[in-house]
């Protein structure tokens, strides 16, 4: 299976180019995986690939897709069909897709995010910070985690408030950032060497948002959109196989549709915490007692690194063109 990459678009440094999908290409002259939006954004590929018999894309910008421009819509719910398969880190999006276009094209894989087991590093670190949060300010809730850290032994990282909601570019949080742009390898490294990590797995939407959403037919059918009204979306994120491939105790805001569950056991391998309140007591109490949470950070660094690596997730797309 020949496997073609094109990240334009992304932000700087993606962890998707430490995936090491070259290492599983090869061209059989029949089968072909596409990972990157460029691949489907620049009309090129579709031509020069056309021939193959068996065509997969990797798609991990569902349900973020459904509120961008039409194009998008468009690509995103291979409405041409060029796709056989079409990989997606989204369970809500594959099942809602299948059932309107009366297909098996969309497939929820068993590793939503992977990781490349050779970047991984055996030896466990010394915890010389107590808590970690990386991204943008976005909402309430990325205020809060700023705020709750400030009294630890922090690190907040950061592209800076330019990339942040507008309502929050003048917070004042941009003075607690302690790095910006920092190379993927650096920030696995300072995940290995922090206790926890503060993760939220939604997307905050403006009425611009639900608006574009509420224009798809049949949007009511999608269990991602249950919740319109609070203005959110469920979305995993990176962060969670890459704290858990770096043993770094997630501690994740629990939302209704918890789709972190899909990769990783909740109270065996992260927290869930409710009120963004509770959170000063939760990293005080995780970091003087932290001999009791290592066995937690064990058990979802096992399964990053044996379950959802990216040889298993090519086996699954291989297999899926097969059949």
């Amino acid at each position: 299976m020949l496997i073609v990459e094109d990240y334009d678009g992304c932000f700087n440094d993606p962890v998707e180019k430490y995936y090491g999908l070259e290492n599983f290409s090869v061209d059989d002259g029949e089968k072909v995986f596409f990972h990157g939006m460029g691949c489907i954004e620049k009309p090129n590929y579709k031509i020069k690939y056309q021939n193959y018999k068996k065509k997969a894309f990797w798609n991990l910008e569902h349900p973020c897709a459904w509120y961008s421009n039409d194009q998008y819509k468009f690509s995103s719910a291979n409405v041409d069909g060029y796709f056989d398969k079409v990989i997606t880190i989204c369970p809500y999006t594959a099942e809602w897709l299948n059932q309107i276009q009366g297909k098996n094209t969309f497939v929820f894989p068993d590793s939503q995010f992977p990781f490349n087991k050779k970047l991984v590093t055996n030896k466990k670190e010394e915890k010389i910070y107590d808590v970690i949060y990386w991204g943008g300010v976005h909402h309430q809730d990325h205020l809060d985690f700023v705020d709750s850290m400030t009294n630890f032994n922090y690190n907040f990282l950061s592209l800076g408030p330019e990339y942040w909601n507008q309502n929050y570019n003048n917070s004042g949080l941009a003075k607690y950032i302690t790095e910006t742009n920092l190379p993927r390898k650096q920030m696995w490294e300072l995940l290995r060497k922090t206790k926890i990590c503060l993760i939220s797995n939604k997307l905050y939407l403006n009425d611009t948002h639900v608006k574009s959403i509420k224009s798809i037919q049949k949007w009511e059918q999608c269990e991602a959109f249950s919740h319109l009204e609070t203005r959110q979306l469920p979305q995993i994120k990176t962060r969670m196989i890459e704290c858990a491939a770096n043993r770094c105790l997630m501690l994740v805001k629990d939302n209704p549709w918890r789709i972190g569950e899909y990769s990783f056991e909740s109270g065996k391998d992260f927290i869930y915490f409710d009120k963004n309140e509770e959170l000063p007591a939760l990293i005080e109490d995780i970091s003087k007692n932290w001999h009791k949470y290592e066995e937690m950070v064990e058990s979802a660094f096992v399964k990053a690194t044996t379950r959802h690596t990216v040889k298993n997730l090519v086996t699954q797309v291989k297999k899926e063109l097969d059949d």
